[in-house]
């Protein structure tokens, strides 16, 4: 009998309110694992290309890992996967919270979801046993209702739920899923696909524990992790400011997005960084997932009522919410940020897009483009509070010209005309993260070429080389590298390699704050904990094709969809405008035909045909991915 995983995925008809289980294998699982390597292959053997995302014929896979429901920190994540209706290419999601670890414990790997209710339902799993009900009376409610609904419904306040908000039905194009009301799959529109599903929520409650090969080692690494974060310096200050200690680190190296991307520092630094935030606004202890140690989140204090109220329940906002809906806007108003983060959580939209939206909207209002009266007498200035809490309102609820908004930044720039589209910075019609290319090197190369759009936990960021750790030197990095914003063979070669580690650990549903080359566990100690759930022989040479593998599949989709190299490029902004800030990183652009030719070694490393940026045949036999090639044929 297999141990660590249940065995059994659960796949979900919606158009028919049909069940099946599947009992896939062991080797099925040793080759795919989970994850959006696991979601990539149901989405390429279960859809046709050219499905519109937002139709019946898109697939919405949840998934877990091998280690789910293991008490170690960072085991509790979940991955969602399916067709992007931002992108219109791969979109996968991961989340930590509470929600992965009950599945688990209910009986399941993961869940299958295909068609569309006719009415909006709510999937109901206990131990084991499932059924749709009715989600009338919930529909239009935001995520904390929603949950607060269920709960009593079903007369259980244990039970874990992963849904929509109101954005999610009203398939604003970058809406997400959320479970606990504030752990995000956050990007790329997966919550607008369950939202066109019919599908409000899934709510899960098990009694079941996990079987593993050596329960003892797994116990041993659990209370190995929560030694480390009280004795390690870095992990200790990780739990004490999280994510927002990047608003100093960025900004120091002028790198922090300000004004809709033209700058790279911003004069209102002071007042968001992590120390100001933990004083004001955060809750006496960070909040955590199930089980972990290491407890990064920034969860908010109750009481904060002026000059906005601010629901604790919906958590605080992390890094890539302050840096977009802060600097990049220009607003220094912590207490306005904050609300527009709970506007997000509340109806569930991607707190990066929404920032770059609103960014850039006040850049074409200060050009004219964009009008107070096409706003509904909102004065998009930039550094408005004000003027953030309102245009995300009217985002989130497709309000007057927020339901223009909702499509995102690059079908808003379209639909307004060749001025806007200039002043655009997306990637595959997404939105980047608050981490600069012109700042960080490796980042232009990886928001341009990740398949599942511009993404800044796809790969090592420049700042590891400037002294390479132990783990770097395993995978071949011995040099110093000391200027971040250069992009050289040497960082070429890292985003590839690191890009492949970092797809087997998101495969692995395991979070990368705990399992990394700068974390409280090593690789080799990941590898211990698969093993010792599982009984397998998992090796680091292994785990690096499984990484490979997520990879070409990722790309092998996109292929399908009419993606190639053409896709794989930066906005002309990047290319053409130097930032204006004083200090450092003043003039800085991205150098074009520096970036092609390091792109063209990318696609050479990864063994893609140059010129396509796609995966080769050769390539896909090598992974153990011949059908692909079989299919294609």
């Amino acid at each position: 009998m297999m141990k660590g995983y249940s065995g059994v995925m659960l796949h979900v008809d919606l158009t028919s309110g049909k069940f099946e289980e599947e009992r896939p294998g062991e080797d099925f699982y040793r080759k795919y694992v989970g994850g959006g390597c696991m979601g990539a292959w149901y989405l390429l053997k279960g859809m046709r290309p050219g499905v519109d995302a937002l139709s019946p014929g898109n697939m919405l896979v949840f998934t877990l890992g091998p280690i789910t429901g293991a008490a170690v920190s960072g085991s509790a994540r979940h991955c969602v996967t399916t067709k992007s209706p931002q992108t219109g290419g791969f979109a996968t999601g991961e989340s930590g919270g509470f929600w992965a670890p009950e599945l688990r414990f209910a009986g399941f790997d993961g869940i299958v979801i295909t068609g569309k209710a006719a009415k909006p339902v709510y999937l109901w799993i206990k131990d084991g046993k499932y059924e749709l009900r009715d989600a009338a009376a919930i529909w239009g409610k935001v995520t904390g209702e929603a949950q607060d609904a269920i709960r009593a419904e079903l007369k259980d306040d244990r039970i874990r739920v992963a849904l929509i908000g109101p954005a999610g039905e009203k398939l604003v194009r970058y809406a997400g899923i959320v479970n606990e009301l504030k752990h995000f799959n956050g990007r790329s529109g997966v919550g607008a696909v369950m939202g066109s599903k019919n599908l409000k929520a899934i709510a899960v409650r098990g009694t079941g524990k996990p079987d593993f090969v050596d329960p003892g080692r797994i116990a041993e690494l659990g209370k190995l992790g929560a030694k480390r974060v009280l004795e390690n310096e870095g992990a200790a200050a990780w739990r004490r400011y999280g994510t927002n200690l990047n608003v100093a680190w960025n900004s120091m190296i002028g790198g922090l997005p300000t004004r809709n991307w033209t700058m790279g520092q911003f004069d209102g630094v002071d007042k968001l960084t992590a120390e100001v935030y933990n004083e004001t606004m955060m809750e006496d202890k960070p909040g955590t997932c199930w089980a972990c140690a290491q407890s990064c989140k920034r969860d908010i204090k109750p009481g904060i009522e002026v000059p906005w109220r601010i629901e604790a329940r919906y958590g605080g906002p992390e890094y890539e919410s302050l840096g977009m809906l802060g600097p990049n806007c220009m607003v220094d108003d912590m207490n306005a940020i904050a609300k527009a983060n709970e506007l997000a959580s509340k109806h569930c939209v991607d707190t990066i897009a929404l920032g770059g939206v609103i960014g850039f909207v006040m850049e074409c209002w200060e050009k004219g483009i964009i009008t107070t009266e096409d706003l509904g007498g909102v004065e998009a200035r930039f550094g408005s509070g004000d003027a953030l809490v309102r245009l995300a309102e009217m985002t989130v609820t497709r309000t007057g010209f927020g339901d223009a908004m909702a499509e995102g930044t690059a079908r808003l720039a379209r639909s307004l005309g060749p001025a806007a589209l200039r002043i655009c910075v997306t990637v595959k019609d997404k939105e980047f993260p608050a981490h600069m290319p012109t700042s960080k090197g490796i980042m232009a190369l990886a928001y341009a070429v990740n398949p599942f759009g511009p993404d800044h936990v796809s790969t090592e960021h420049d700042g590891c080389l400037v002294a390479p750790s132990e783990a770097l030197k395993n995978f071949g990095f011995y040099d110093s590298v000391p200027l971040p914003e250069t992009l050289d063979y040497e960082k070429t070669k890292l985003m590839c390699y690191s890009q492949r580690f970092v797809s087997g650990i998101d495969t692995m549903s395991v979070c990368q704050f705990t399992f990394h080359t700068w974390t409280i566990y090593s690789f080799e100690e990941l590898l211990d904990a698969v093993n010792a759930a599982t009984g397998w022989n998992y090796s680091l040479y292994e785990f690096m094709l499984l990484g490979e593998r997520r990879i070409n599949m990722m790309k092998a989709f996109n292929a399908r969809e009419g993606f190639d190299s053409k896709d794989d490029i930066l906005p002309e902004r990047l290319f053409e405008d130097a930032l204006v800030n004083e200090g450092r990183g003043k003039g800085r652009k991205v150098d074009r035909a520096n970036f092609m030719r390091m792109r063209e070694e990318y696609y050479r490393l990864s063994g893609w045909d140059p010129a396509s940026g796609n995966p080769t045949d050769t390539k896909y036999r090598e992974l153990g991915l011949g059908w692909l090639v079989t299919e294609k044929a």
